[in-house]
C-alpha cells in the first residue's frame, strides 16, 4: 500500500510567500506533496450526494488516510478544509480551532478563561461608544474582530479622538495600548518546538532585521496554555513585554516563520510524521 499523500492547501494571496512554498519546496524532495489553491478556479467540488470526489474536484485523488495541512485567509479555503475531513482526510489544524483564533471576540474570551494574560480589551458596535473607556486606559489599539497581519489597526490616542474614526466593519475591538519600547515578539510554534522572534513593532515605520531570542520559561507557559486551549499545531503568538509581565494580544494558525530558516524543515518532517502514523493507524 503506498504511503499517505501531503496535501497543502492555500490561496493567490500566499502563493509568492514563503509559506507554505518553502514547506512544499522541502516536502517536494522527500515526498510528493499536492498543492490546492483555492482562488484559482478550474475545479468543482460535489458535495452531495456523499461519496469519493470526481476528477474535477480540488480534492480528486485525496485518500481517506491523507494529511491536509493549510494556510490561507480565503472563505473557500474553510469550505474545503471542511470537505476534506468529510471526506475522512486527517487535518493537521481542523477548521473549527482555526476560526476559533481568527474571530478575535472569541480568541480573546478563550484566552482569558484559560488564564492566560491579555491587555484590557474591550467591544463596542462604534469607536465613538468607546468613550466609555475609562480614559487612563488609553490609547486604544482599534481593532477589525476578523483580521491578521496588522491589517486595519488604528491607534486612538484619547477619548476625544474616537468621533473622528472612520470605521467599515460591523463592530470593533479595542485593546489597550501596551509600551513594549518600540518590539514585537513573535512565539512560533510547530509541534512541540517553539522559537521567539523579536522585530521591529508593526505600528512603526521600517521593519528592521527579526532577532531569535531565547525561550524563557514562562513563553513556553504561553504556549502550552495556547496549545491545551486551541489544539493547534502550526502556530504563532504575537506578545508584547510590558513591565508587568507578557501579554498575548493575537493568535494565528500557520504563521510565517519569518526569521526561523530551519522553520520549512521542521515543519516538513513534522508533517510526514503525522502522515506516517496516520498510515499506521490505518493499517
Amino acid at each position: 500500500m503506498s504511503a499517505p499523500r501531503i496535501w497543502v492547501l492555500t490561496d493567490r494571496r500566499y502563493i509568492d510567500q514563503r509559506m507554505p512554498i518553502a514547506v512544499v519546496a522541502w516536502l517536494s524532495g522527500h515526498s510528493a506533496p499536492s498543492l490546492v489553491v483555492a482562488d484559482r478556479g478550474g475545479a468543482a467540488s460535489k458535495l452531495a450526494p456523499a461519496g469519493p470526489p470526481h476528477d474535477t474536484s480540488v480534492w480528486d485523488g485525496l485518500r481517506a488516510r491523507d494529511y491536509v495541512v493549510a494556510r490561507s485567509r480565503h472563505p473557500l479555503a474553510i469550505a474545503l478544509l471542511q470537505e476534506a475531513e468529510a471526506l475522512g482526510a486527517r487535518i493537521c489544524d481542523g477548521w473549527s480551532s482555526v476560526l476559533r483564533v481568527r474571530d478575535k471576540v472569541s480568541c480573546t474570551l478563550a484566552l482569558v478563561k484559560k488564564g492566560l494574560p491579555v491587555p484590557p480589551t474591550f467591544l463596542a458596535h462604534r469607536p465613538e461608544d468607546l468613550r466609555r473607556v475609562p480614559t487612563r486606559l488609553f490609547p486604544l489599539l482599534l481593532k477589525p474582530v476578523v483580521a491578521d497581519d496588522a491589517r486595519g489597526l488604528r491607534m486612538v490616542q484619547a477619548p476625544d479622538d474616537l468621533g473622528s474614526v472612520s470605521w467599515a466593519d460591523d463592530f470593533v475591538l479595542a485593546q489597550k495600548y501596551v509600551d513594549a519600547g518600540g518590539f514585537d515578539l513573535k512565539l512560533y510554534v510547530a509541534g512541540e518546538t517553539v522559537w521567539a522572534i523579536r522585530r521591529v513593532s508593526r505600528l512603526l515605520p521600517g521593519r528592521g532585521q527579526p532577532q531569535q531570542v531565547p525561550v524563557t520559561p514562562v513563553f513556553h507557559d504561553l504556549v502550552r496554555g495556547c496549545r491545551e486551549e486551541f489544539g493547534l499545531i502550526l502556530f504563532g503568538l504575537d506578545v508584547l513585554e510590558s513591565r508587568d509581565g507578557p501579554v498575548i494580544v493575537d493568535v494565528n494558525e500557520f504563521p510565517n516563520y519569518e526569521g526561523v530558516d530551519e522553520a520549512p524543515a521542521v515543519i516538513g518532517r513534522l508533517l510526514l510524521q503525522a502522515g506516517a502514523e496516520e498510515a499506521v493507524t490505518n493499517n
